[in-house]
């Protein structure tokens, strides 16, 4: 299914019609007759991608009753653009078969043009991938849509960040810049749903594999970023206006209950900056939520986040990083009396703490990574090693596991204990 093509491919379309020189124009006469000389560079880009196969396998039986398979995908990736004088544009496009769901793929990653107005004004519009902030795996301002069924089956990284349908312009000054970023219509993250993995309901108190979709606001939603730098140090302010990526609030009216999204205000900074031999990041994050609890809803409640990170190279070829995360959940007494079950409600403050690994060896052929959560509060863990060799230009072959435990079946991570699995993917790139 091609989601939100339609509010865009008319302008689309007239700005790609326009580009191309006619062979009757009176400019191509005149070329003709000149001397030759060196030939023009062509302002298309030549279509490029990659045909990938990925497939993973459960390495335990689910308990909610999904099947073996948690991947089983061929995509094939097209992409190209135009880089003209006037304006530049930009098409990268996934189709495929996706087996686990027993249906065709049609995924339009990019399709966007951009401007420039004046000289430190530039204008993106169309559908493209947006991100910012300082986390690894970590997202407290950058609350773009996400895919987390891609991440947790094996995808390839690109993939935890879907694409969206948005207005982005970006300013950059002397001292300071900044980015503005409207999308006409909110657009929520690829969630664990039941689909192809289970997780814990609190509503029915145990694992289940509904595959519901939750239906998507149809209201808009808008983020900016002012940042800037002095000297080693790096700065940034985030706002964002619209709805939480997740159904967070449960509808408790007419029938059973039923998730919903909920609207959402979100307010942070972070900086960046060298210490010692690596970098230092730190970043927070103040998640309002617009909705207020009643006996026939229960909304989330408001959430402070904050990140610290350090990434260093430990010895060559070898990186290393680690994260601290906290998440505080304000007025937590009100927000325990709304659940149905307080004994397994979040803690008021979760702490998460991660450690990535990368090393490469054989001239960047081969590529070995470990990433790993860890919640000291939910007791839970997330381990993902994966391993990537290159055999040529053309060839990439990659394999990992998603390794998901911990000591409650309603924590974050330990919900996903069914759901750990290997997979392996083969890419060939034209």
């Amino acid at each position: 299914m091609i989601r939100g093509l339609h509010h865009w491919m008319p302008i689309l379309l007239t700005l790609f019609a326009a580009a191309p020189v006619h062979a009757n124009d009176p400019e191509w006469e005149d070329d003709w007759g000149e001397e030759w000389g060196e030939e023009a560079t062509s302002p298309w880009q030549p279509l490029s991608g990659f045909v990938e196969a990925g497939f993973g396998r459960r390495l335990q039986t689910d308990e909610a009753g999904l099947g073996s398979t948690t991947l089983s995908q061929l995509t094939a990736r097209m992409e190209s653009g135009y880089q003209g004088e006037q304006f530049q544009a930009s098409v990268r496009l996934d189709a495929g078969y996706d087996d686990v769901v027993d249906g065709w793929l049609m995924d339009v990653r990019e399709l966007s043009v951009s401007t420039a107005i004046g000289d430190n004004t530039q204008l993106k519009a169309g559908r493209q991938v947006l991100t910012w902030g300082t986390g690894d795996y970590l997202f407290l301002n950058d609350l773009f849509p996400k895919d987390w069924q891609a991440f947790f089956s094996g995808q390839e990284d690109e993939y935890l960040k879907a694409p969206v349908n948005a207005i982005k312009t970006s300013w950059y000054g002397s001292r300071l810049n900044a980015d503005l970023v409207y999308m006409p219509r909110f657009e929520a993250d690829n969630s664990i749903n039941g689909e192809r993995f289970s997780y814990y309901d609190p509503i029915n108190g145990g694992k289940v594999a509904p595959g519901y979709s939750p239906n998507e606001p149809s209201d808009d939603a808008a983020a900016a970023r002012l940042f800037w730098s002095s000297g080693q140090m790096e700065y940034a302010l985030y706002g964002y206006w619209g709805y939480s990526g997740q159904p967070k609030a449960i509808s408790l009216g007419s029938g059973s209950p039923s998730p919903q999204y909920a609207r959402l205000n979100a307010y942070g900074a972070s900086l960046r900056t060298t210490v010692g031999s690596g970098l230092f990041n730190v970043e927070t994050a103040y998640h309002q939520s617009l909705e207020a609890t009643s006996p026939a809803h229960i909304a989330p409640p408001d959430q402070v986040l904050l990140l610290l990170g350090y990434e260093s190279e430990l010895v060559t070829n070898l990186t290393g990083s680690m994260q601290y995360y906290l998440e505080h959940t304000r007025n937590y007494g009100d927000y325990l009396a709304s659940q149905p079950d307080p004994d397994k409600a979040v803690d008021q403050n979760r702490h998460l703490l991660t450690l990535r690994l990368g090393y490469r060896a054989w001239q960047d052929k081969l590529q070995l990574s470990l990433f790993t959560f860890y919640s000291p509060s939910d007791r839970d863990f997330y381990l993902k090693p994966q391993a990537s060799y290159r055999v040529d230009d053309r060839w990439l072959l990659s394999a990992g596991l998603n390794l998901m435990n911990g000591r409650d079946n309603h924590t974050f991570f330990g919900q996903l204990d069914d759901n750990s699995n290997a997979w392996l993917r083969l890419r060939y790139h034209y």
